[in-house]
């Protein structure tokens, strides 16, 4: 989906990563990376949790936080892990959805399909 799309649905809760070039929620709509910080930013947060620190972009960027990664970051900083592997906002466009639905819990509950090649919400 393209970005002046998102800006259009979303207005100033979406920008792009500085860090990766691709669109995101705001910091002040992104549980994620609030909670990526309460941990010393992605490099530490990476090394807490053994991962690399481009994946922790990549969950910021996609407002998603795998299992059982979530579990612990709740355990370190109590964020409901709801909120860290759900947006609260989503934009529906004619092809795709953004940001992409990684849970396969929610991805059932509204028939969508998996995600393509390309890590995105591909719509049939």
């Amino acid at each position: 989906m393209d970005m002046q799309t998102l800006r259009n649905v979303l207005e100033h809760r979406v920008e792009i990563s500085p860090v990766t070039g691709r669109p995101r929620f705001a910091a002040m709509h992104n549980d994620v990376l609030f909670y990526i910080n309460q941990l010393g930013g992605s490099v530490k947060a990476a090394a807490v949790l053994g991962v690399f620190p481009a994946d922790i972009e990549v969950w910021i960027d996609e407002h998603h936080v795998p299992q059982p990664f979530a579990n612990r970051i709740h355990a370190l900083t109590k964020a409901i892990v709801r909120s860290i592997q759900e947006p609260l906002t989503v934009v529906i466009g004619e092809a795709s959805i953004w940001p992409p639905v990684r849970s396969l819990d929610i991805q059932r509950r509204l028939g969508l399909p998996p995600l393509a090649e390309n890590g995105s919400t591909l719509l049939n």
